[in-house]
């Protein structure tokens, strides 16, 4: 790394060189048989070159050689795209959040092999019949940032996955609950027992009516709505001028429960680093403030063009995938939604008739940066006069989350990682349903 920093700074006028060393143990089980342990280790780096002031970017193994890594990065900088920024220099020392467990760390797959193994004994006592996959996942990521403004900075990172997977019968499909942290944690009992029970619930299935009824977003399911105000609040979309949001900072788009931050300091959670992928230190704003626009997310390149610089969001990530091939853009850290004040059970009590959504099928349907979503319900349930049926079948949903979010009728107390955010559990009123009965 030192040797391909060395040379590329000899001959652009601005260099970075990203280096990531990742390890993982994954351990699956299949319909209880333990079947595999995978012992996976990546070793990669990305130079990025600023040359009469162009980008060029090469991506490549560790192994590579520095000089033709070099020499690809100022080819490609002939043809790349304008450089509006310098690299920055400021030092990321106390930013972020804690983000490394020793005993993830020191962890061997036997122990989440114990652990796998420990569910089943909870599940055989009352529901040995279930079809039951498991997934355990130890990943371990050492990132080191150096370039041409004195930036040079590392952090260790940690994150655990624990997924659990009850397959219905000749069915390629099931009730999920996955959780992941950046320490060790043992997979809770009362979600072990909401799987068992919604598998229960699901052998009675139910063709649901076509008409405007409240419908209760797990916050398993959650990401797929709040991934519209995501992508408005996203800065590049801003510089090229087709979000909604362009104009709306400091005015309401939301109800006044709506909170939104992107907080990169939280300690434990996945999305907590003390600095981007850019270098740039991270540090926690305010998006939605009581349901009123604040803030927009910004990379190095798309900040220089709005004049506001980066607000430390630049990720290798898009929608689809995360990695180093992935050129920076502006990206969530960690989404928290403000919760409410209700339960779930308080929640489905206050359903006269409605759906449950566990997840979704096809959340890019629809207009995403006007927030509109037509999504077919992977799992959930229909209730009717606060109590649940049964697994509401052949059902879609449609709506905008720029009118939704004025109909919130009730939030959890609680808040739970998601894909892309921490969110409550959040019952909207009035969703167009389509069903078959």
């Amino acid at each position: 790394m030192e040797k391909l920093f060395r040379l590329a700074s000899e001959k652009a006028d601005q260099a970075e060189v990203y280096h990531v060393r990742k390890k993982s143990s994954p351990v699956n089980f299949y319909n209880w048989r333990q079947a595999d342990v995978i012992n996976r280790n990546l070793d990669e780096v990305s130079l990025r070159v600023i040359k009469n002031g162009r980008i060029g970017t090469v991506k490549g193994s560790s192994t590579e050689d520095p000089k033709w890594m070099v020499d690809a990065a100022l080819k490609a900088a002939e043809f790349g795209s304008k450089a509006p920024f310098h690299f920055p220099g400021e030092s990321s020392k106390g930013h972020g959040g804690k983000i490394c467990d020793p005993e993830l760390e020191n962890m061997e797959p036997a122990q989440m092999a114990g652990d796998g193994q420990a569910i089943y004994d909870y599940v055989k006592k009352s529901y040995p019949e279930l079809p039951l996959n498991l997934y355990f996942d130890n990943e371990i990521t050492d990132v080191t940032i150096m370039n041409t403004s004195g930036k040079e900075e590392s952090y260790r990172k940690t994150l655990y996955t624990v997924c659990l997977l009850s397959m219905y019968q000749r069915s390629k499909e099931g009730v999920n609950k996955e959780l992941t942290q950046c320490r060790y944690f043992r997979f809770p009992e009362n979600t072990i027992d909401e799987l068992m029970n919604e598998n229960r619930l699901s052998e009675k299935e139910l063709k649901v009516p076509t008409r405007k009824m409240p419908v209760l977003f797990r916050a398993s399911a959650t990401w797929s709505i709040l991934y519209r105000i995501m992508e408005g609040a996203n800065g590049a979309q801003k510089v090229r001028g087709v979000t909604p949001l362009i104009d709306k900072q400091n005015s309401r788009i939301f109800g006044p429960e709506v909170t939104l931050t992107d907080d990169p300091t939280a300690d434990w959670a996945p999305g907590s680093t003390p600095f981007d992928d850019e270098g740039v230190p991270t540090r926690k704003k305010v998006i939605v403030e009581n349901g009123v626009f604040r803030n927009f997310i910004f990379d190095l390149v798309n900040g220089a063009k709005d004049g506001t610089g980066s607000t430390g969001n630049g990720i290798k990530r898009s929608m689809w995938t995360r990695g180093i091939e992935v050129a920076p853009n502006p990206r969530f850290n960690n989404l928290f939604m403000s919760p409410g004040d209700k339960t779930f059970e308080d929640l489905v009590a206050m359903m006269p008739e409605g759906i449950i959504v566990n997840d979704v099928i096809g959340f890019h349907s629809g207009n995403i940066l006007q927030g509109h979503y037509s999504m077919n319900v992977g799992i959930g349930f229909y209730v009717r006069d606060g109590i649940i049926q049964g697994r509401a079948m052949d059902t879609m949903i449609a709506g905008n989350i720029y009118e939704d979010f004025h109909r919130i009728k009730g939030m959890t107390k609680t808040v739970e990682y998601n894909p892309v955010a921490y969110s409550p559990e959040i019952l909207i009123d009035s969703v167009s349903v389509s069903g078959t009965a």
